[in-house]
């Protein structure tokens, strides 16, 4: 009787936690060709300077659609992968995490505060830091391929010096502009 009844006990628990992890958000998981970080972005920031290339920024979540696909659609897509890898020093942070990050400006702070403080409201957030660590755009929300090409090209290009606004930038290549809070200041 007493093995019978440690068997149901083993054998309920083993079914919590299968239900459990049923219930945990999927997990999404950045490129192989993402840098790894200790998010530090001070230190980011200086070493895709060193490679004359901008830091991209990916905040995300676990069981985000829209980040889904924009790791399996965009990050997968040649052209992207290919341009990203050229101009760009990419890491990624999750909107909710716990770990320890440290901001150019030096203030530090958890994953999810950093995230309250830069007021990401939305997953995917993409930004993109130039040389100073300064953000030269803000994507907020999902692109598809094409639009997000043409953003990569902005941010590498540094047309953000010309433009700075880049719902004006895509306007004026005939692209309807869709996102807000894009602006950004040189």
């Amino acid at each position: 009787m007493k093995i019978h009844l440690h068997l149901l006990l083993i054998a309920c628990l083993a079914f919590t936690a299968a239900a459990g992890a049923a219930d945990a958000p999927q997990e999404i998981l950045a490129p192989s060709w993402f840098k790894p970080t200790f998010l530090d972005f001070r230190d980011e920031v200086k070493e895709a300077a060193a490679a004359k290339k901008h830091l991209m920024i990916y905040v995300g979540q676990n069981g985000c659609p829209w980040c889904k696909k924009l790791v399996e659609i965009n990050f997968r897509d040649p052209t992207v992968v290919e341009r990203m890898q050229k101009n760009f020093d990419s890491v990624e942070f999750n909107i909710v995490g716990s770990s320890e990050t440290v901001w150019t400006d030096g203030t530090r702070a958890t994953e999810k505060a950093l995230a309250a403080r830069l007021k990401v409201r939305t997953t995917p957030t993409l930004m993109f830091l130039d040389e100073r660590g300064a953000v030269v755009l803000r994507l907020n929300g999902y692109y598809e391929p094409q639009r997000f090409i043409v953003a990569l090209d902005y941010v590498s290009n540094r047309d953000y010096r010309a433009q700075p606004d880049f719902q004006a930038y895509l306007k004026s290549r005939g692209i309807t502009a869709e996102e807000r809070n894009s602006r950004v200041t040189p």
